[in-house]
């Protein structure tokens, strides 16, 4: 039994599985902390300022030469520079995106600082709130940490508030509120601040407010100042920098804002506190709290922590004994957090509200559809800081402090359950995709209230059914969830993953949209919507039966309404869930069905996602190239009427990507799968960039680059866990398709083998962890790692795969399923290697009659499992039934190829051993003479030489030959994987004498 056996069986295994923003908003300045041996005249030149003037001088003259890059970035120009490192404007070619890079400086790399920043920068790339600059990359550039971060156009706040003339209070303290939150949500994620400031903060021409620099002033830590310690300047810094005990001190920040302990060198989430406290002191009075006082002071304990108590105004009436708490100079008796100091302040924002009439009616008009004359006349009232403020309760009963609670205690308790306990690592990433949606959702509710006086109210009515929207499906989702059950647990971090991006409503607000139904009717529509938000919570968190229940009689609903827009949204469902369902046909119907209705009512949004989807279908589902860029086409244009938003064009990009690997392109498919991925983790959808990932590590090893490949598969494999969680079954399930992937590539070799065995046994331990492991997809993972097991000559562990596999199998499938025959075959492979010949002819004869039973007596693959049990018979002794099964199974296979064909090499050499064994040397030698040369298997060429061997032998003892055959069937067989164990059995098959074994080095 030699190479047929074990081709076969990786012929079957195989056959498993499938892939089922003014601009000088970054500007560091240079007054602040700067140190005077980096001036010249004034300004500050780095290497890397050198590289890039030097490069346009160059090109200049020459008209040649190519732009300075840090990264994959290309530099611009400077924006400023500081203590802490320089800020350039640069461009991100692969994306198309104006980007900021701050340079740090080379004095600052010490690597404990530059570690921590690393670590901390990071996080914030993962942090992803609407308040904190986002950090799109982290790395190092000629030994110096640099930062890619989102270029915001506008200024600092202390700049806005400098402005002639100053903001009113109200606006003040609105955007030191937003500051507060992405400082809060920072310190949710273990993230602190530790030089919070007004000029650390950055507000947009579009009003927007975000946190920059964080931690970044711990890189000062490592570099003395000067040795006596002097006043701070008028922007709260010493000049010369910040002076330290020693260069080993931790001491950090900008003293004018920094709390006592700061000075001792312990910086915590209260420290960031004070300092926000500090500021809108100093924003709102125009003053800061404390007297200037000098280092010296501080650290003798002279300085009074007693603040100043502000002017009398109406705001401070209330405000002053809330920030009094926060500039404590005993840290515990300051608010337990940011947050709570954030709740405080709202509250008296509530309490104080001289309008609460249009306060209410505006969240009545939102809670109701923002409709007709309401909605009219509360856009047209000015709004006032504290009822924009309090938008942020609007969520409380979809997801707020509360509901977090609940979930996680839902969360624990399904852990508990037998072999569930992988559940409780899904818990933070759903929390955290959760927070992350409130916190754009109410960015967006906010900028609609601020946008009230001024504003279209057409746009802004739609920009309000649009983000109702939003929360409805958003809400639906966590009532499923709050649910508990077990298996809607295990489909949150992709539940959440879908919820739709609500910053996506204002441009689809400003498109357009369709027509709102009658008054009379509006009641009635809105009704079917939110029954709608149900259906679709339902398939996302993996009912799919559910939400086609509920999701199908909604379509006759929508008929009788009239309202076509409804009738257009109810078909996108549908045709949503008959995809997951499995019925691809009818899933593409309604699809289009969706995208004809969305046409005829000016439903731009459902025209847009049923061409997406359909497109994404095309490409990953059911492969069809023609309709796949027939849709992509379609969807992109329907895309573009409505405001093409970075989330819905990095997920047409990974469409773009996937069409042209289904097309053998190779090179443009790499190219646009890299690009799609990278934008796919930037907007935080992990979830489409492991699959992105996926896609690229195909591309790379169908283009012979499989290190390459490797580092995309980890990748996808990285970010499913970050999703999922590390011992979710998704991640088995995405370790199970890239190990096919590798082993299905044309390209496939040992190397590849290696790797996928790796990805399986990965999927397998994960599987058996859970209460998956008796899944269909875990026994194919055992049964495949069993043939790779085979191929590498372990045959112990091939048989415990198999084993397993089979009692999967014997569990889920019914008993006409070829799986049975398939992985009776292996298991009759690895005992025949043992010496377990019982088992392996018990094994075999069950691969053969369900493969007879499947393709007939005649088909080519039963008669090669008729040889291998001729082989096994032969190994127990059974020399007449042998024979039987090994004439058959040639019969059946020179039938299809021809006499003498290659395949029929296992039957040929298992006959000549049948006849060796019963004596008919002259029968044997006929049988050996009709080779013309010896087989081209390495574990036939084995077999080969020592029948020949033994022939010569038994037909003169003292031949030469015959001793040199058998010693180079030995030596042949240590070569090869399983060489000796199955030279091991033959010699017992064909009753080996001492003798003759010692010949053969046995």
């Amino acid at each position: 039994m030699g190479e047929a056996r074990l081709q076969r069986a990786r012929d079957d295994a195989s056959s498993f599985g499938s892939l089922g923003s003014r601009g000088d908003a970054q500007t560091l300045r240079s007054r602040e902390g700067q140190r005077s041996d980096a001036r010249t005249d004034g300004q500050v030149f780095s290497g890397v300022d050198d590289e890039r003037l030097f490069s346009e001088l160059r090109t200049r003259l020459f008209a040649r030469g190519e732009a300075t890059r840090i990264g994959r970035y290309r530099l611009m120009h400077r924006l400023g520079a500081g203590a802490m490192g320089e800020v350039h404007l640069a461009f991100d070619d692969a994306l198309e995106r104006p980007i900021a890079i701050k340079l740090v400086h080379a004095h600052l790399a010490d690597p404990r600082s530059t570690a921590r920043l690393r670590v901390e920068a990071r996080a914030l790339a993962r942090l992803a709130h609407p308040h904190v600059v986002h950090v799109y990359e982290v790395g190092e550039h000629d030994g110096r940490t640099y930062l890619a971060m989102e270029r915001i156009e506008g200024g600092s706040l202390r700049e806005w508030l400098g402005s002639e003339p100053g903001p009113p209070q109200a606006e003040v303290l609105a955007a030191y509120l937003a500051a507060g939150r992405g400082l809060a949500a920072a310190h949710r994620a273990g993230i602190i601040h530790r030089d919070f400031k007004p000029d650390n903060v950055l507000r947009g021409v579009d009003g927007r407010v975000a946190v920059v620099d964080f931690g970044l002033a711990a890189l000062e830590s490592g570099e003395g100042g000067p040795s006596a310690p002097g006043p701070t300047d008028e922007s709260g810094a010493w000049p010369g920098g910040l002076p330290t005990q020693d260069r080993s001190s931790e001491v950090a920040g900008t003293p004018a804002y920094m709390p006592p302990e700061q000075f001792r060198g312990q910086a915590d989430a209260r420290a960031d506190q004070f300092a926000l406290c500090v500021s809108i002191y100093e924003g709102l009075w125009g003053r800061r709290p404390f007297p200037r006082r000098t280092l010296a002071e501080v650290l003798r304990g002279r300085v009074d922590w007693t603040p100043a108590e502000p002017p009398r105004d109406a705001l401070a009436g209330w405000l002053w004994p809330i920030v009094r708490r926060g500039l404590e100079a005993d840290p515990g008796r300051r608010w337990a957090d940011v947050d709570a100091l954030l709740a405080a302040i709202e509250a008296g924002l509530a309490r104080g509200r001289r309008r609460r009439r249009v306060a209410l009616a505006g969240a009545v008009a939102l809670g109701t559809g923002l409709l007709g004359g309401v909605a009219a006349a509360w856009w047209s009232a000015a709004p006032e800081v504290e009822a924009c403020v309090a938008v942020a309760r609007e969520l409380d009963d979809t997801w707020a402090a509360e509901s977090r609670a609940r979930l996680g205690e839902r969360f624990a308790a399904a852990a508990t359950g037998a072999g569930r306990g992988w559940l409780a690592d899904s818990e933070a990433s759903v929390v955290a995709g959760l927070d992350r949606w409130r916190g754009r959702w109410l960015t967006a509710r906010e900028a609609l209230c601020e946008a009230r006086a001024g504003g279209d109210p057409v746009v802004l009515d739609r920009l309000g059914r649009c983000l109702e929207r939003h929360r409805d499906g958003a809400g639906a989702v966590v009532a499923a969830l709050l649910g508990g059950e077990p298996e809607v647990l295990r489909a949150a971090p992709a539940a959440v993953q879908r919820l739709e991006d609500p910053q996506a409503c204002a441009r689809e607000a400003r498109q357009g949209g369709p027509p709102e139904p009658p008054p009379a009717q509006a009641d009635a529509v809105q009704q079917v919507r939110r029954q709608l938000a149900i259906a679709e919570a339902e398939l996302f968190t993996g009912r799919t039966e559910a939400a086609w229940t509920k999701a199908l009689p909604l379509a006759t609903e929508a008929e009788a309404l009239g309202h076509a827009p409804l009738t257009a949204e109810v078909a996108l469902t549908l045709g949503r869930v008959a995809l997951v369902r499995g019925r691809g046909a009818e899933g593409f119907e309604r699809l289009e069905q969706a995208a004809d209705a969305g046409e005829a009512a000016g439903h731009d949004r459902v025209v847009a996602d049923s061409w997406r989807l359909l497109a994404m279908s095309a490409v990953t589902e059911t492969p069809d190239l023609a309709a796949g860029r027939r849709y992509l086409r379609r969807a992109e244009a329907a895309s573009a009427r409505i405001g093409l938003d970075p989330a819905t064009e990095a997920r047409l990009g990974f469409v773009r990507g996937n069409l042209a690997l289904l097309a053998d392109e190779l090179e443009p498919a790499v190219d646009r799968l890299r690009v799609a991925a990278a934008a796919l983790v930037e907007q935080d959808d992990l979830l489409y960039a492991s699959h992105a990932a996926s896609s690229l590590g195909t591309a790379l090893l169908e283009r012979g680059e499989p290190e390459a490949a490797r580092v995309e598969f980890e990748r996808a494999l990285d970010q499913r866990g970050r999703v999922y969680g590390p011992r979710h079954p998704e991640v088995a399930r995405a370790a199970y398709n890239l190990a096919q992937v590798l082993r299905a590539s044309a390209r496939a070799g040992a190397d590849h083998e290696a790797q996928a065995s790796v990805l399986l046994r990965r999927a397998v331990d994960i599987w058996q962890g859970t209460d998956e492991a008796m899944t269909l997809e875990a026994g194919r993972a055992g049964f495949v790692l069993a043939q790779l097991e085979l191929d590498a000559g372990r045959f112990e562990r091939a048989v415990k795969h198999a084993e397993a596999a089979e009692a999967v199998f014997a569990a889920v499938l019914g008993p006409d399923r070829i799986e049975h025959a398939e992985v009776a075959a292996l298991l009759g492979t690895g005992n025949y290697f043992l010496g377990r010949s019982q088992a392996a002819v018990a094994a075999l004869r069950r691969a053969v009659a369900g493969h007879a039973a499947a393709h007939g007596a005649r088909d080519v693959y039963t008669a090669s499992f008729r040889v291998a049990l001729g082989w096994a018979l032969l190994a127990t002794g059974e020399l007449a039934e042998a024979r039987v099964e090994l004439e058959a199974g040639r019969a059946a296979i020179e039938a299809a190829g021809g006499v003498g064909c290659e395949d029929s090499t296992d039957a040929r050499l298992g006959l000549t051993a049948v006849d060796l064994i019963a004596g008919e040397h002259a029968r044997a030698a006929a049988r050996l003479a009709e080779f013309d040369h010896a087989p081209v298997g390495e574990l036939d060429r084995v077999t080969f030489a020592l029948l020949s061997g033994l022939l010569a032998v038994r037909r003169d003892p003292a031949s030469a030959d015959g001793a040199a055959a058998m010693g180079r069937a030995r030596e042949d067989a240590r070569a090869v994987a399983g060489g000796e164990a199955m030279l091991a059995v033959l010699f017992d098959s064909v009753h080996a004498t001492t003798d003759e074994r010692r010949l053969a080095g046995g």
